[in-house]
């Protein structure tokens, strides 16, 4: 899997939206396998150890697909509506109201911090997750977290960029492609010619 996918998005819950993707005009998902839900959650700074191999693994991957499904939904409540749905908005509050969590006091420097954390492998994947939701909707206008512009891209991104005129997920992945079929249907407009 390529890491510059896993995190492109730029924040962990549109990163996990992102685990669905084309590539070569078909359809991946990059959480199908258990080697792709640990790069992922490596890729994205929760995994701590390893996943477990029991059902506990299972049950962390069943929860990554679950609350995948709330953050696309988000996504396209944003796109359309400018904001979360009551829907979506219900399917997140299911999902931190079922959290167990874990507060600690930790110094940075001279400056207290109060830590948050699950008591599970899950509750802390799903606490980072839905924090990481709420931080980006705090932090950014919706119409910051936007698709890539490039037609058979699927994936998003939060657009960080001073004058807020992203329009790739990454220019490596699809603007460089855009910028070059632009190119080439000019040269061939003008040999027409």
């Amino acid at each position: 899997m390529d890491s510059k996918i896993i995190t492109l998005g730029g924040a962990t819950w549109i990163n996990l939206a992102n685990t669905v993707l084309m590539r070569d005009g078909q359809r991946v998902d990059l959480l199908q396998s258990r080697d792709g839900v640990l790069q992922w959650l490596e890729g994205n700074g929760l995994l701590q150890g390893d996943l477990p191999q029991d059902a506990d693994g299972e049950a962390i991957s069943g929860m990554l697909l679950r609350l995948r499904d709330i953050c696309a939904d988000a996504l396209a409540d944003l796109r359309l509506e400018g904001r979360l749905s009551d829907r979506t908005f219900a399917g997140l509050e299911q999902e931190s109201g079922a959290l167990a969590v874990t507060v600690r006091m930790e110094r940075e420097g001279d400056v207290p911090r109060l830590i948050q954390e699950g008591r599970s492998a899950s509750d802390r994947i799903v606490y980072e997750v839905l924090r990481s939701l709420t931080d980006t909707l705090a932090q950014y206008p919706p119409d910051r977290i936007r698709k890539c512009e490039h037609d058979s891209c699927v994936l998003h991104f939060v657009d960080t960029s001073k004058g807020g005129k992203r329009r790739w997920c990454s220019m490596e992945l699809c603007g460089n492609r855009r910028k070059a079929a632009d190119f080439y249907a000019r040269k061939k407009e003008r040999a027409g010619r």
